[in-house]
């Protein structure tokens, strides 16, 4: 247990305030930590964290840093004797929920210190599920860097809090203690309020609700705690004018927004739902799972174009979040924008055929055919035998593609391999030809401008066996004598 009594601080580094701020401005890597601490933030957070140790807490750092680890270690045991038993660290994401799960089974109370990287990725998605699984879990982002975006991303996800490294000993202690109690009686309040609705105890609530609003008039969140207490409370057309209050309060807060898209999706109200997620999606653009959401709205909508832009922004972040799944989400979606509208699915077909590269994972070969299809539509015959080309290496018997490439070379007036192409397709598939008169006449006469007049013989002589009078087949035999 903490020892609850003043005592000597001990320092690692002895500086005036002034000069530690200056290091940390200098400071260029995160392995690298100050230790110190000032009495007065000792004395005006520690009954807080002993609390929190007391109620069977414990905090619980999901990071791959060992030295901010070794660092939070040192610091809460110089400073606040907590014991070192309270302090845990997973580095494998995968753990991270049964570990949780089995802690609180156990009736312990865990604050998660959640870094933003791991293994080369964000933790987002991680940060998502806790927040969905552990609704009474309070969660600090430790972020590497001060991105705005970035941050927005932490607490829309649902950080409670967030510490960008490095940090001092003062201004970590200072935000875990506010973290566990806000500093002020209106955070205290909506906490409450929060915990009230978690309880479904609607009617207290909605007495905090009010309570809050006394204390600041207009307040977003106090309209919000507000509004899920009328709905708990079955008055779901008020709960919606306190949200849209709230919104109209706090135009940069993306709760109302959320509130009122949960709204109209339980009242099926597609138009509306897609309204207000497009209003978000424009405040904060970086969110995967609302890209796929507003694209399967566009989706059923028939709205292809806008359904495959949305899809395709959705697996560019998962890309920038070094997520490999981006690879099969991209090959699911190229496929069902090509099913509906062909021409609408070449962004996300080139993203499938490069991201299968970057992620070392196989795309299949009808992806690059549809890819080199469209590409040749547009007239880019140069990508267009690049991506037929790796159609061919993975599947090099198919006639049809090989004939493929062959019209994409003769588009770049390429007769020679044009025709080679056209030589090897007919071998690996002779109905190309024999079933198609005009395939047949066509290939006959690249032959010709390539100089394999043995092969055009060949073909031309077969269009003429079945039609002595198709275009002029006589001509083009007579002239090949």
């Amino acid at each position: 247990m903490p020892q609850r009594k003043d005592r000597r601080n001990i320092y690692v580094l002895k500086s005036s305030p002034d000069d530690v701020e200056v290091k940390h401005k200098e400071l260029k890597t995160k392995s690298v930590y100050l230790l110190k601490a000032d009495d007065h933030v000792i004395t005006k957070y520690r009954d807080i964290v002993y609390d929190f140790i007391d109620s069977d807490g414990l905090f619980y750092l999901v990071s791959q840093d060992k030295s901010f680890y070794q660092y939070f270690r040192k610091a809460m045991y110089k400073e606040l004797r907590v014991d070192q038993e309270r302090i845990h660290m997973v580095s494998n994401e995968n753990r991270v929920i049964s570990e949780l799960q089995v802690l609180l089974d156990h009736a312990k109370n865990p604050m998660i210190l959640l870094e933003d990287t791991l293994d080369d990725h964000l933790t987002l998605p991680l940060l998502e599920e806790i927040n969905n699984k552990f609704k009474n879990v309070l969660v600090i982002g430790l972020l590497n860097d001060s991105n705005g975006e970035k941050l927005a991303n932490y607490v829309e996800a649902g950080a409670d809090s967030i510490i960008t490294k490095p940090v001092s000993v003062n201004h970590l202690i200072e935000k875990l203690a506010n973290t566990l109690v806000p500093p002020d009686d209106i955070g205290k309040k909506v906490r409450e309020g929060k915990m009230r609705l978690g309880k479904v105890e609607f009617a207290l609530a909605y007495g905090v609700a009010r309570d809050i609003l006394q204390m600041k008039p207009g307040s977003p969140a106090g309209l919000l705690i507000m509004g899920d207490a009328l709905k708990g409370l079955t008055k779901r057309e008020d709960a919606l004018k306190m949200y849209l209050q709230a919104m109209e309060n706090a135009d940069m807060y993306l709760e109302p927004l959320k509130k009122i898209v949960t709204f109209y999706k339980e009242e099926e109200d597609t138009e509306n739902t897609l309204r207000y997620l497009l209003r978000i999606d424009e405040l904060s653009p970086l969110h995967v799972g609302r890209k796929k959401e507003i694209g399967e709205i566009f989706f059923a909508k028939k709205d292809i174009p806008k359904a495959s832009k949305y899809f395709e922004e959705a697996v560019r972040l998962l890309n920038t979040q070094r997520q490999s799944e981006c690879v099969e989400l991209a090959k699911k979606y190229a496929e069902r924008i090509f099913d509906e509208n062909e021409m609408a699915s070449e962004g996300l077909l080139t993203l499938a055929t490069r991201l299968s590269k970057v992620y070392r994972q196989d795309a299949h070969w009808s992806l690059y055919n549809r890819l080199g299809m469209l590409l040749r539509r547009r007239k880019n015959w140069r990508d267009a035998i690049k991506a037929y080309g790796e159609a061919t290496k993975r599947e090099p018997k198919d006639g049809s593609i090989l004939f493929n490439l062959g019209m994409a070379y003769v588009e770049g007036k390429d007769f020679n391999n044009a025709a080679e192409k056209f030589l090897k397709a007919i071998t690996v598939s002779p109905p190309i030809y024999k079933d198609n008169l005009d395939a047949a006449y066509f290939i006959g006469q690249v032959f010709i401008r390539a100089d394999k007049k043995k092969d055009a013989v060949t073909v031309l002589k077969h269009v003429h066996g079945v039609d002595p009078n198709f275009k002029k087949v006589k001509t083009l035999l007579k002239s090949l004598k």
